[in-house]
């Protein structure tokens, strides 16, 4: 039976089947579009200057990557032209020529998201933001992987009714500590530990051991309530185990895992004590700028930020950078017969600026900072018109205590609401450009059988997946200016 209106259109609407499915569809996706938009601008008229974590200007946020995401712009609008060839070349009964645009299409959407991986993966593994306890912020760069806590172990004390330890996968060590079982069961006392491997079989016994005697004593405690002979001895089943290191091993707790820790003693959430001794609680830290939106402006000459940079110049050159910034604003004002609103004075233009510490053996014959001194430089103009950092040497990094930390991460979805909204916008608009240019791709792959039956049908099907690809050119070129620029 032959399906109507699968070519032709119908009469009164002038659709075929296949088109007005897509169109709902698409009414479907802005809305779910329109509610995220939407959520962007409401929570960004809400923020409250000086109360609320401030909303970063997009250029400031993605700064050289602002072209990158120029770049990706004009590779979704060349795809959506190549779409457009690629079905008038199925119109003119053209395979060939049909399917070279449908490979460029493909392509676009590959070097798109070859784009956007350079992109998330620059934000989540240089860029990183600590917020001390004072609500002053440090932008740059966590060395080494200092934000873990190190710590010299000699001795693991966990629970055989949980998951495998979260600490193995913490361990730094290049081979495996050499473990054996203190205290524990009985029939797990004395067995020795050499390898990862060795460990998790280990676990599953012990923890299939600890199963069998909680079972045995529920049966007991069970045969004890229903004889009637007084009250049960309740049930009491000890899966804590001890493990001793043959000799000391090197951990990197991640803070994410940890429920506290002090010089002896380091804690799991999953409930693992690891004894030994603190190495480092100090983050090495590569200051780029300075943040002191969130500091009173008659409290910031004290703030904590200093006492942890520790140089009276950076100090200096931040705030008389700030008293010409201001200057300049109430001179603007002045001119248009108004005032500095409050939203300036406590915003970004004032109290963000970019902050150096130079490196030994740089810096002075420039007239820059000599080892040990810090430079807040005002950010040059770029070629573009925006802020650019400019070229200050190399700098050194810092010491930051943890007890001065309030938060620390890098620039994901955990660092504020505009990155949670970013990621969540753009990698949903990523995986949209993944579907589609796989349905745009299975047509020029496997589209030739139907060819040869209906051109006409396979032209319909090309035509619909045309409009959706048209739509996710759209969303970028929302998000774009939005995200990047605004």
């Amino acid at each position: 039976m032959e399906i109507p209106y699968e070519v032709t259109p119908r009469r009164d609407t002038g659709l075929y089947n296949a088109k007005l499915g897509v169109w709902l569809f698409l009414a479907s996706e802005v809305m779910l579009f329109g509610g995220l938009f939407s959520a962007y601008v409401f929570l960004r008229m809400g923020v409250q200057p000086g109360v609320d974590n401030p909303w970063p200007w997009g250029v400031s946020v993605h700064k050289n990557f602002v072209w990158l995401g120029a770049i990706n712009t004009i590779v979704l609008i060349a795809s959506s032209v190549g779409v457009v060839f690629a079905w008038v070349a199925l119109k003119e009964r053209n395979w060939r020529r049909y399917q070279i645009y449908m490979y460029f299409v493909v392509a676009c959407a590959v070097i798109f998201m070859c784009i956007k991986s350079v992109e998330y993966n620059s934000k989540l593994t240089k860029h990183h933001g600590i917020k001390l306890v004072d609500n002053s912020v440090m932008e740059g760069v966590i060395k080494d992987k200092t934000d873990q806590v190190r710590f010299s172990g000699d001795k693991l004390t966990f629970s055989l009714q949980g998951a495998v330890p979260a600490v193995l996968s913490d361990f730094t060590d290049e081979s495996f500590p050499a473990f054996k079982v203190t205290e524990g069961p009985e029939e797990l006392v004395g067995n020795e530990i050499k390898s990862a491997s060795e460990f998790k079989s280990w676990f599953a016994k012990g923890r299939r051991l600890a199963f069998e005697k909680l079972t045995e004593e529920r049966k007991r405690y069970r045969g004890e309530l229903a004889s009637g002979k007084g009250n049960p001895t309740p049930v009491s089943v000890s899966s804590s185990v001890t493990l001793v290191s043959s000799a000391p091993f090197a951990v990197s707790g991640n803070p994410r895992k940890l429920i506290g820790h002090n010089e002896t003693t380091m804690n799991y959430r999953d409930a693992v004590r690891v004894e030994g001794k603190l190495v480092s609680d100090d983050v090495m830290f590569e200051v780029h700028e300075v943040d002191l939106q969130l500091v009173v402006p008659t409290k910031q000459p004290e703030s904590i930020v200093w006492s942890v940079i520790n140089d009276k110049e950076a100090k200096k050159h931040f705030f008389d950078l700030k008293e010409k910034k201001y200057n300049e604003l109430i001179a603007y004002y002045e001119k248009h017969g108004g005032v500095v609103p409050e939203a300036q004075l406590r915003g970004r233009y004032l109290n963000v600026q970019y902050v150096h510490v130079a490196a030994e053996g740089h810096g002075e014959e420039h007239g820059e900072a000599k080892h040990g001194e810090v430079h807040a430089s005002e950010p040059k103009e770029s070629a573009g018109g925006g802020e650019s950092e400019g070229h200050h040497g190399p700098s050194r990094v810092i010491q930051v205590p943890r007890d001065q930390i309030k938060f620390m991460s890098n620039h994901g979805p955990r660092y504020g609401t505009y990155y949670a909204i970013y990621f969540t916008m753009t990698a949903l608009h990523g995986l949209h450009v993944v579907g589609g240019a796989l349905v745009l791709l299975f047509f020029a792959v496997f589209g030739k059988k139907l060819y040869l039956k209906n051109p006409e049908h396979l032209a319909n099907r090309v035509e619909v997946g045309g409009l959706f690809w048209h739509f996710v050119d759209l969303i970028w070129i929302f998000l774009f200016p939005i995200m990047y620029l605004l």
